[in-house]
């Protein structure tokens, strides 16, 4: 009987730490899964993050200080090319009716000389909108005068 006691005994710790186990390799596994799901909320809060700053400007009016100011601060982005403000004054025609900043296609000295055809009034107001591409991205502004 003392022998089948220790059976018993044995067969019941064997079970107890395949539970142990079994139970450790579902935590594990759950952990994993939340955890995925945790650094994709993360990815997509940062991505939201960086953009904040444009799309602040989304549907609120500035004035051409800060349409110059914005020109500035994005010109690197500009200058790479992946990111453009379209300036719209009311000193520009009908044929050519905004200011392109994109690429290297533009001298952002111009923006503050009164005689330029690419003059931004300081005291103006401008209605700004932001676009986003299909990834949520905002790839470009635009300031319309007032």
């Amino acid at each position: 009987m003392d022998n089948s006691l220790k059976g018993l005994i044995l067969a019941a710790g064997v079970v107890i730490t395949c539970i142990v186990v079994g139970l450790g390799f579902y935590i594990s596994r759950e952990a994993k899964n939340t955890s995925s799901g945790g650094i994709s909320q993360i990815t997509k809060m940062n991505g939201e993050y960086q953009d904040i700053n444009k799309t602040m400007y989304d549907g609120i009016k500035v004035s051409g200080r800060e349409v110059v100011e914005a020109v500035k601060k994005y010109e690197n982005e500009i200058k790479g090319g992946v990111f453009s403000i379209v300036v719209y004054t009311g000193m520009r025609n009908l044929t050519s009716p905004g200011i392109i900043f994109q690429s290297n296609q533009y001298d952002i000295a111009k923006i503050k000389e009164k005689k330029s055809e690419y003059y931004v009034n300081p005291d103006g107001n401008f209605l700004g909108e932001t676009f986003l591409d299909q990834n949520g991205v905002v790839t470009m502004m635009t300031f319309v005068q007032q």
